[in-house]
């Protein structure tokens, strides 16, 4: 063996890439988690993303969550605070409130307007008589 071979086998098994670029690169991105194969995806841009850069990046925006958990809880409150026996009140206060309280509620009999502070007899709601209609 006097001289080195012109061409030299290469052993190519595995390469290392360092100039490519994330193949997610979501802003706020949605995560899917493939149970299966164990694999988590990017729901907005179909990529596949290294489970442990997932939990990285939700665990630095975890403002976003705390948000999510915000508009919940206001939510929740909303739906507590949701009385539906006193809508048709709540509804008679911002018509009474309306254009600096100079609208005032008819009579449903006569039509005649009144002052809501002449409302001083109540009646339960048992002696409540509901007008049928005539028949012809």
């Amino acid at each position: 063996m006097d001289s080195l071979p012109d061409k030299v086998k290469r052993i190519d098994v595995l390469r290392v890439e360092y100039g490519k670029k994330k193949l997610c690169q979501c802003y706020d991105p949605h995560y899917e988690i493939d149970y299966q194969n164990r694999l988590v995806y990017c729901v907005d841009c179909g990529a596949i993303v290294d489970p442990f850069e997932a939990l990285m990046g939700i665990a630095k925006s975890y403002d976003r969550i705390s948000r999510q958990i915000e508009a919940l809880l206001e939510q929740r409150r909303e739906i507590a605070s949701y009385k539906p026996h006193l809508v048709v009140i709540k509804d008679l206060e911002r018509r009474y409130r309306a254009q600096n309280f100079s609208m005032v509620p008819c009579c449903p009999r006569c039509g005649e307007p009144f002052d809501l502070s002449e409302l001083t007899l109540w009646s339960s709601r048992v002696f409540l008589k509901k007008e049928e209609p005539d028949d012809k």
